[in-house]
Formats: C-alpha cells, sequence, structure tokens
C-alpha cells in the first residue's frame, strides 16, 4: 500500500512545467532587462559623447562665442544632452590643458549624489595652440536597479551609474 502511493507520487507529472518555469524565469528576465539596460546605457553614453563633443566645438575652432568658465560648458552639455535627465544636477565637466604631456592622474570625477559634496574639478579654456584635454562625467539611475547588469555597475549613493566621456583637441591659433 505505501509502496503504491510512492509510487503515484514519483509518476505524477503534474506541476512539473511550474517548477520549470520558476526555476528558468528569473534567468530569463534578468537577461531580457540586461539587454534593455545596456542598449540604455549605450544610448545615454553616445548622447554624452556627442553632447561634450558639440559643446566644445566652439573652443575647438577658436569662436569668441564658446563657454568661458564651467557653469556655461556644463549648460552647453545639458542643451545638447536632451536625453539625459537631470544633466544639470548630475554632471561634472572638466577641461585641463596638457600642453606639457601629463595627462590627468586620477579618474574622470563624478557626482556623488549621495554625498552633499560636489567634486572639485579643474577648468581652463587653455590659450591658443594649446592641446586641451576635456572629461565629463554624467550620473544617471538604471532602469532595473535591482536586476541583471544593474546589479554589477559601481554606484554613487542614491544607486546610479556612472557614464564618462573625454575627448582631447587643439586650440586653434588665432588670426
Amino acid at each position: 500500500m505505501i509502496s503504491g502511493r510512492c509510487r503515484s507520487v514519483v509518476s505524477d507529472q503534474s506541476g512539473a512545467t511550474a517548477i520549470e518555469f520558476a526555476l528558468i524565469a528569473p534567468l530569463f528576465f534578468a537577461i531580457i532587462f540586461s539587454t534593455f539596460e545596456a542598449g540604455w546605457m549605450v544610448i545615454e553614453a553616445t548622447m554624452l559623447d556627442r553632447a561634450v563633443d558639440l559643446a566644445v566645438r566652439d573652443i575647438r575652432i577658436g569662436s569668441t562665442t564658446a563657454a568661458k568658465n564651467q557653469d556655461q560648458i556644463k549648460a552647453a552639455v545639458c542643451k545638447q544632452a536632451f536625453m539625459l535627465p537631470g544633466c544639470d544636477s548630475s554632471i561634472v565637466v572638466e577641461m585641463t590643458d596638457i600642453s606639457s604631456g601629463t595627462l590627468p592622474s586620477s579618474d574622470t570625477p563624478c557626482v556623488d549624489r549621495g554625498s552633499k559634496v560636489s567634486p572639485v574639478v579643474a577648468f581652463s579654456p587653455g590659450q591658443r595652440g594649446s592641446i586641451m584635454y576635456v572629461r565629463a562625467c554624467f550620473t544617471t539611475d538604471p532602469i532595473t536597479p535591482l536586476l541583471g547588469l544593474a546589479l554589477s555597475v559601481p554606484k554613487d549613493g542614491k544607486g546610479g551609474y556612472f557614464l564618462s566621456s573625454s575627448s582631447a583637441f587643439v586650440n586653434e591659433p588665432g588670426a
């Protein structure tokens, strides 16, 4: 009698699909959401690169309307980066003269939105013929903060990850 009952329990297939789904679904959804997260990261990084390039273009060509200080260039970057939410408060732009051949030794400074202290960075528009190095770091929130790819990226105090862009150029000589 007991062996007959055990045999019927072991041979019962009802619920097998639900168990398989419960084991596979989290992995499947993590892969799907990681794909969306990676795509969104690439879009935001591309927008940041484009915005930085367009914002420093006037400085590169020596335009008289070029941004003269950090706040102006941050505003110019944010104006061009229409897909970066909260850009004004989540971006740091650094520009240094590297004509001497010395690159900045530290990582790109980024805004930690969990801290009340903003990073202090160097900003110099340089002189005609100077080799300039521009770095920008934007802090943004993940789409799926507790799933897949978003778990593995470094984050600030409020759970945002960092996107950075850098460029080097030579200020055009004046006429």
